[in-house]
């Protein structure tokens, strides 16, 4: 397919937690550690968690410059 013809691919303003976990293969309990640990700043709109694109994008390059830190659950 020409790329003039690809679907284009958007990104949303704010993640919610389900989708921000899928995108970045982190599931939940992990996600929370990160939160926690201050690698991951949320905001709240509502009830609602969302964590803005600005937030997923840093965090992004923050893993991909190995600058996220190995969280140890507490046992």
């Amino acid at each position: 397919m020409p790329l003039e013809n690809a679907p284009t691919l958007t990104r949303p303003v704010n993640w919610r937690v389900g989708q921000f976990c899928e995108a970045h293969g982190l599931g939940r309990t992990r996600f929370y550690e990160l939160v926690n640990a201050g690698e991951l700043k949320l905001i709240k709109c509502g009830r609602t968690t969302l964590i803005p694109d600005n937030e997923a994008r840093r965090f992004q390059a923050s893993l991909e410059a190995g600058r996220i830190a190995h969280i140890q659950p507490d046992i």
